[in-house]
């Protein structure tokens, strides 16, 4: 393991090489090292749900992310392990509106070989805590095909 953060270019490299709802949300990797990963989203209408608050899909994806990251941190980013959710629950504690920024920061509390438990905190600019929870997940194999 390593203290040392991980580059700008790194942290945009892994971003990058998640797909899918993650890159149409518009989420940013701010730290991703042994057994912990943060992820940012600056809300904007388009993550709210009809109260005008940050919606219950939008903050499970943002937790699912940066939980499975956390878990699956290699040393090369052209590596990268994906993870697999196989159980998550979810928390809601207060609101957040359009034009806040929000950060998920996930730890991997324990592990094996091919399962890990991690839990997670979304947090406002304020670190004011907007919900939290915990997942299992399923590390998968090193791949080098992601984008």
């Amino acid at each position: 393991m390593t203290d040392t953060p991980t580059s700008r270019a790194t942290l945009d490299q892994v971003g990058a090489s998640v797909t899918g709802f993650f890159q149409d949300l518009g989420c940013e990797l701010l730290e991703y090292s042994p057994d912990r990963a943060v992820v940012a989203l600056t809300l904007a209408p388009r993550h709210l749900n009809n109260a005008g608050n940050l919606h219950g899909g939008v903050t499970a994806t943002l937790m699912d992310v940066a939980m499975g990251l956390c878990g699956t941190w290699t040393e090369q980013p052209e590596q990268r392990r994906v993870a697999i959710t196989l159980s998550m629950n979810v928390n809601f504690s207060a609101p957040a509106a359009a034009d806040s920024r929000v950060r998920a920061v996930a730890r991997c509390r324990s592990g094996g070989h091919k399962t890990f438990m991690a839990s997670c905190d979304l947090l406002d600019e304020s670190d004011r805590l907007i919900a939290f929870g915990e997942g299992v997940f399923q590390r998968g194999a090193l791949r080098s095909e992601l984008p």
